[in-house]
């Protein structure tokens, strides 16, 4: 396998998801490792002015927006949300294009203001300006200043929304006349992807005509509690000689474990020097971990990804790569576990021991009873707990399987309970029907909506191109996928390396362009 030359803000990304996945190591939560996150890179500093050349501030500049604390009762005040925004392209008459990066801490995330990202290149043809807003309870956007679950009580999709609308409708912009872009005196444009995309579909959904259009990347519309599909195209995609393998040694736990015979997991666990694990749930959750290294994937990935390495360590012998059969079990084990032993346990627990840093079966510990602000995991799992879901978890008996059938989702809805024993007596079933009823989820109908999908992506499942869904592609709502990975239609450059994301990405712009010629002020 060869790797092409990376450019140089692809250089920025790899880091920035190096960095990511050191950030995530440790989590002993399934759904908290592999949340449907943006892919962040870093932009250079550069200085920007407008089209008439006045210097204009840096992308870094943060400004705050003062929300209401709860839309339902307006008399409990507001808390600082924070934005950022480059109007470097903007000309009078222009759009506003604003996104959430959704479930994460917005800093960083600059560079979805910049013509190196979907949000830009609109900016950039139609004349318009950028803003990048800050999650509710995510980040340093907080209502209270911690996140307890009497806190969290307000961290809901529908709060979310409101926040969108409330801001598009008040908010005086820092750039010249940007106390008159109101919805009907500007037209907006909202973007998102993964759930920033979800929301962007339930926002125009919920509250019609305050965006005029929207761009949705990866968008996961539609909720589901026992998501195994998170890692159907992950199956469908690896190289199958590690797939084939990976499944041997699924296969070989899934039948130790249903025949109870703890001395043969004892022996297999100690293989990968994770013996010291009381709970053979999180040993299947530790197993999983090479697999969600997938979602950080990028079109111009070469051997060096962390996801390559590991199928490599499986798969080549001597310098011999394996048949599509892959090398068989007794290998799979060795391989595995020693590329485990000698390699991934560090990357994924630092200096911790193995229970602190696998283990999920004790409460008490500071991962469960943190409740600092800037705590993306648990604000997350909060939505996750209630309203989201997307347990990725094994798949039915029958079909292929490179997760183990011992994570079901009430394996991770225990770990509600966990998180938040003052909300959840029980483990909870989130409720995903109401969430896909209230919002439209999958049968989402709306105009000037364009969907941005792709094969590789393991939400895909949870997109308008899930399998099976055959939702018709149509020029009022486009639906148009590439050969790409999570959201990798996001970022301009992938555009370059990756001729499918190209097509999406000149789609977008295209329908955009047709779709803002089509307003006009009602103010």
């Amino acid at each position: 396998m060869s790797c092409s030359p990376i450019p140089v803000i692809k250089m920025w990304a790899l880091t920035s998801l190096l960095l990511a996945a050191v950030a995530q190591a440790a989590i002993p939560n399934a759904m908290l490792r592999g949340m449907p996150s943006l892919p962040k890179i870093l932009v250079p500093e550069r200085s920007i002015t407008s089209p008439n050349g006045t210097a204009l501030p840096n992308i870094t500049t943060i400004y705050y927006f003062d929300q209401l604390i709860d839309h339902d009762n307006p008399s409990l005040g507001t808390f600082k949300q924070r934005y950022w925004m480059n109007w470097e392209f903007y000309e009078p008459g222009g759009p506003i294009i604003l996104m959430t990066p959704g479930e994460v801490n917005a800093d960083g995330y600059q560079v979805y203001t910049t013509n190196s990202s979907i949000n830009g290149l609109i900016a950039q043809q139609q004349n318009g300006a950028a803003i990048l807003i800050e999650h509710r309870f995510f980040g340093y956007s907080n209502p209270y200043n911690n996140l307890t679950s009497q806190s969290l009580a307000l961290l809901t999709i529908q709060q979310a929304i409101d926040d969108l609308v409330y801001f598009a409708t008040t908010a005086d912009l820092p750039m010249s006349g940007g106390d008159a872009v109101k919805p009907g005196q500007a037209p907006w444009i909202l973007i998102g992807g993964s759930y920033s995309g979800a929301l962007t579909s339930y926002t125009m959904v919920n509250k019609p005509g305050i965006f005029w259009a929207g761009y949705l990347s990866s968008a996961t519309v539609g909720t589901i509690t026992d998501y195994y599909d998170y890692f159907t195209p992950i199956r469908e995609y690896m190289p199958q000689n590690c797939s084939s393998d990976v499944q041997a040694v699924i296969a070989y736990l899934d039948e130790m474990y249903k025949a109870d015979d703890t001395a043969g997991i004892q022996t297999l666990q100690e293989a990968f020097a994770l013996g010291a694990l009381d709970h053979v749930g999180d040993f299947a959750t530790a197993l999983q971990y090479n697999l969600w290294d997938w979602q950080l994937m990028s079109p111009d990935d070469g051997p060096n990804s962390q996801f390559y390495q590991f199928c490599d360590a499986l798969e080549v012998k001597d310098g011999v790569n394996a048949g599509p059969d892959g090398w068989g079990l007794d290998n799979a084990i060795n391989s595995w576990g020693n590329y485990w032993n000698t390699t991934y346990y560090s990357i994924t627990c630092q200096d911790q021991d193995v229970e602190t840093c696998l283990g999920s079966f004790v409460p008490t510990d500071a991962y469960w009873t943190n409740v600092t602000v800037d705590n993306s995991g648990r604000s997350w799992f909060w939505m996750v707990c209630n309203q989201i879901g997307f347990y990725e978890v094994g798949p039915p008996e029958g079909q292929p399987a490179i997760v183990s059938r011992i994570l079901q989702p009430s394996f991770v809805e225990r770990q509600c309970v966990n998180m938040f024993p003052q909300a959840f007596a029980s483990p909870p079933e989130p409720s995903t029907a109401e969430t896909n009823a209230k919002y439209a989820g999958w049968n989402v109908n709306l105009p000037r909506l364009f969907f941005a999908n792709a094969l590789r992506d393991p939400w895909r499942g949870g997109t308008v191109s899930a399998d099976g869904l055959n939702k018709p592609n149509t020029t009022s709502m486009p639906i148009y996928m590439s050969d790409g990975f999570h959201t990798s239609d996001m970022l301009s450059d992938n555009g370059v390396v990756d001729p499918t994301i190209a097509v999406v990405q000149e789609a977008g712009l295209r329908y955009m362009k047709e779709w803002l010629a089509e307003w006009k002020p009602s103010t």
